[in-house]
């Protein structure tokens, strides 16, 4: 309480508060382990958690999935959502859809939101996928969903089911060293762990990893495909086919690599998964970055606008970004909305679009043909 005599202070701020962006990735993994108690289980790193379940010394499809998100030389946190597999498939999946859901509640447990979602070994189910996708809805997450089909034309099929900018769908099914298996041999195993993995580690390379897809880069610890993925550069072939029907798999160029990074939703818009993310890991940022102004009087709405043009520009300079606006927008702003103390910033901008193809144009032409009559008459 301000004295009634002799000189009080305040201490004030009128300046832009610096907005960051989340630059870790979590990834939320429902699956089983027989040694685990069923729930949601918070780990700071891939490598703890690979550590708790070889302490733990149990069997499930958990370990797997640690293993190939391990593979990607990645440190990211790890949550996971444990149930119980049985011999009831239908009590298996209702189990599976259960630990799903519960991943809403891992930020209020653990400070923490999965921005990944995997149930490898169950994400073909149509239940088990539903429940991804609507998990990934609610944490604004992006779920990757394994098809594990014959062939192209079931592939495509499938794939006709979704329609979604929170999901990428994989398939086939690549080929792995299993350690668990007694005695070690090569197995087939979901793509899923493997480009959470991925995903994460581009998150993680630079500042802005983010911001960049996660296709056409080589991925560990695979040595093959369930069955033969076709791939010319420059021709008709099959992994460009499932490509365009935004599914994303493996190409063999220079090792085994993922080719895709588009999401299944209607509007071609979003279907960029690298502008998804963008746009979610902007409008999250922003929207903390701002949550200071609320229940504050309405002069700190410069700041908070001044706020977020400043990540804006920066974004813009380290070309996350290549242009932007922000205002207050007066169609939406009137008195009535004024006086109940709610107000409307628009934010426009693009991201720095992502090269899907590169034509090359060779064209012959005999202007040099002066040059190689000059040599040859010396």
């Amino acid at each position: 309480m301000a004295a009634k005599f002799g000189v009080n202070v305040t201490i004030t701020a009128e300046a832009a508060r610096p907005i960051t962006i989340q630059s870790i990735t979590p990834i939320g993994i429902a699956g089983t382990y027989s040694t685990l108690e069923t729930g949601l289980h918070f780990f700071g790193s891939v490598t703890d958690a690979k550590e708790k379940l070889k302490e733990l010394a149990g069997a499930g499809t958990l370990i797997k999935a640690v293993q190939a998100i391990c593979d990607q030389a990645v440190e990211t946190p790890i949550i996971f959502s444990v149930f119980e597999g049985g011999v009831d498939t239908n009590a298996t999946i209702t189990a599976a859809r259960t630990a799903i859901e519960a991943f809403k509640d891992a930020k209020a447990e653990f400070g923490y939101r999965p921005n990944l979602l995997i149930a490898p070994e169950f994400s073909d189910v149509d239940v088990i996928y539903n429940a991804l996708i609507s998990a990934a809805e609610k944490l604004h997450a992006t779920a990757i969903i394994d098809l594990n089909s014959a062939s192209e034309t079931l592939a495509t099929t499938k794939a006709d089911n979704f329609g979604t900018r929170r999901a990428i769908i994989t398939d086939p099914y690549v080929k792995i060293w299993d350690t668990d298996a007694t005695p070690n041999a090569y197995a087939f195993y979901p793509q899923s762990p493997f480009i959470a993995g991925l995903i994460a580690r581009v998150d993680g390379e630079s500042e802005y990893g983010w911001s960049d897809s996660y296709s056409n880069r080589t991925i560990n610890g695979i040595f093959g495909t369930s069955r033969n993925i076709n791939f010319e550069l420059g021709e008709d072939c099959e992994a460009d086919r499932l490509r365009s029907n935004h599914i994303s798999t493996i190409i063999r160029e220079s090792g085994f690599r993922a080719w895709g990074g588009e999401t299944t939703d209607q509007d071609s818009i979003w279907t960029d998964l690298a502008r998804v993310r963008v746009f979610d890991r902007i409008s999250e940022a922003c929207q903390q970055g701002v949550l200071y102004a609320v229940d504050k009087k309405a002069s700190e709405l410069f700041f908070a606008k001044y706020s977020v043009e400043q990540l804006l520009q920066n974004l813009t300079g380290s070309k996350v970004l290549i242009g932007y606006n922000v205002y207050w927008d007066d169609k939406k702003n009137t008195q009535a909305t004024v006086t109940a103390g709610k107000f409307y910033l628009r934010i426009e901008m693009q991201n720095n679009p992502i090269v899907k193809v590169i034509e090359l144009d060779f064209v012959y032409k005999d202007s040099w043909s002066e040059n190689l009559l000059s040599s040859i008459n010396k």
